[in-house]
């Protein structure tokens, strides 16, 4: 089973935040919940800069489908592909 972690480069990042409003699992999350958090956010900006939202606990992480890497225009993120047995 493969498990995707985003990696950002915070110098290249703006925190334009175009990768939180792209991201479709944020836009799902919003929809139903009314907010993002680190609870239930994937990706976030934080003080200026994009940050990963992942934990080894929870069932809503990044299913690497890319869509916040084509948005960015920094080209600041990758995808971090983490095996699990």
């Amino acid at each position: 089973m493969q498990i995707y972690r985003i990696r950002i480069n915070h110098n290249l990042c703006t925190g334009c935040n175009v990768c939180v409003v792209s991201c479709p699992i944020n836009f799902n999350k919003l929809k139903k919940e009314g907010k993002l958090t680190d609870k239930n956010a994937v990706i976030l900006v934080k003080n200026g800069i994009a940050i990963s939202v992942y934990d080894d606990e929870r069932k809503v992480n990044c299913d690497g489908c890319g869509v916040c890497i084509e948005a960015c225009p920094q080209d600041a993120i990758e995808l971090e592909i983490i095996e699990v047995e």
